[in-house]
């Protein structure tokens, strides 16, 4: 009797702790705008409910979001000896379905040194919204930096302290813009400190009134609780770096995610404090304006703040949402032998 051979599919707990660890991946205002369907594989999704039509119009910062997501689910897999076989965009009538995930079985050697390493960064990782210092070693971080990005499809610059002056120009215009804007304003009301919510950007992630206009390069949130200790920069020298590609599609919009939470998992294995920088590329004028600035012609899909964070000590984690909202099981079709 010929027999069909059944998917490998990691165990429950197996899945249930890696889709936790993705799910630590930053987002638009802490949106947390993913859901995963487990079945014979497991599939990511965006969830249009959680779109920021003031902020991210066209879905572009949501999909980036679920990118960073894919990569920090790739990790926690390798980490637990499962290779996730990644299929981006498959065709499927459903233009929310970003990608499915099938795996093969554990092989016998550990992960990589490297592989643990990312992995265990996710639980470390911040956004830092304060001044940085300088980052140290730079020219061995941007080159590790350089070589994790490379076959990406996405390419990584270091902009320089050349660009700061311009990047923090544009930087007020758009407050300044924005701060006419009732719908961006009340949106950013929603998703700043709903307290009793384990989504958006909570108080202590945000910084104080004293700090609010300490970096120039960072959105203006209500101010929150977050300030620098004596003796910590006033100024932010934070290194600049610009993830491009050649087009702009939606498929470029999910490998800039992966390529950002590479960069940001890479940096947190050094010790560095990370900030990705959103608001910039949410405009098509500014977007044009780090065009001008970068040595290539492609387009600018996130900029990300690097350096030396104040050194008091890791801030709480931003809260997220329980694994019951973003994570289901595909229930079998009736016949299906092989479904739980």
């Amino acid at each position: 009797m010929n027999t069909r051979e059944l998917p490998v599919v990691p165990d429950r707990r197996t899945v249930e702790s890696a889709v936790a660890l993705a799910c630590r991946a930053p987002s638009l205002h802490n949106s947390q705008p993913w859901r995963w369907v487990m079945g014979t594989s497991l599939r990511l999704y965006s969830d249009p409910d959680r779109l920021l039509p003031a902020t991210d119009a066209f879905g572009r910062q949501m999909v980036i979001s679920c990118g960073a997501a894919l990569n920090h689910l790739e990790h926690a897999f390798a980490a637990n000896r499962w290779r996730p076989v990644i299929e981006r965009l498959p065709r499927s009538s459903d233009r929310q379905l970003l990608s499915t995930i099938g795996f093969v079985a554990p092989p016998t050697p550990t992960p990589t040194d490297f592989v643990a390493r990312m992995a265990a960064a996710i639980e470390r990782r911040r956004t830092e919204r304060l001044p940085l210092d300088a980052p140290s070693a730079w020219r061995d971080t941007l080159e590790e930096l350089v070589r994790i990005t490379a076959g990406t499809g996405v390419e990584l610059e270091d902009l320089g302290e050349r660009s700061r002056p311009a990047l923090e120009g544009a930087s007020r215009r758009m407050t300044g813009l924005r701060h006419d804007n009732p719908t961006y304003q009340a949106e950013l009301r929603w998703w700043s400190g709903r307290g009793l919510f384990p989504d958006g950007v909570p108080e202590q992630a945000r910084p104080s009134d004293s700090q609010q206009h300490s970096v120039h390069l960072s959105r203006e949130f209500p101010p929150g609780r977050a300030s620098t200790p004596d003796g910590s920069p006033s100024e932010d020298r934070a290194a600049i770096l610009l993830l491009s590609t050649s087009t702009d599609s939606r498929l470029d919009w999910l490998r800039s995610g992966e390529a950002l939470s590479a960069v940001l998992l890479a940096c947190t294995d050094r010790g560095l404090a990370t900030c990705p920088v959103t608001h910039l590329t949410e405009r098509a004028a500014t977007r044009t304006m780090l065009r001008e600035l970068s040595s290539g012609d492609g387009m600018p899909q996130v900029l990300i703040r690097v350096g030396a964070g104040t050194g008091v000590g890791e801030p709480s984690p931003t809260p997220r949402r329980p694994l019951s909202e973003v994570l289901v099981r595909e229930r079998p079709a009736p016949g299906n032998l092989s479904g739980e």
